[in-house]
């Protein structure tokens, strides 16, 4: 991703109509995911949804809950929300500090 504050417009579109992967990447953010809502499989977080809520949060759209260019916070939120997350989400959430 590259460090500019302005969204694509697929992002954009995203955004302003708020569809899934908008909803997705907020409920990340604010720590608000549901594994369970679907009651035919576990929805776990994915690595595009934590694409999605970094571009949101370096725009300033969506400041979250804890900072995804924070190593501790990013710790932490992986300790406490684990069973959240996929692999590729995990590793993705870390790319940064690599």
């Amino acid at each position: 991703m590259t460090n500019t504050k302005i969204l694509r417009p697929a992002d954009l579109q995203s955004v302003l109509s708020r569809d899934k992967t908008y909803r997705r990447a907020v409920d990340l953010l604010l720590e608000t995911w549901d594994p369970t809502g679907n009651h035919l499989f576990s929805d776990l977080v994915k690595s595009s949804d934590v694409l999605f809520a970094r571009k949101l949060q370096v725009t300033g759209l969506i400041p979250g809950k804890f900072k995804l260019d924070d190593y501790q916070q990013v710790q932490q939120f992986i300790a406490a929300h684990d069973k959240w997350l996929t692999a590729a989400a995990k590793t993705e959430l870390m790319q940064t500090f690599e």
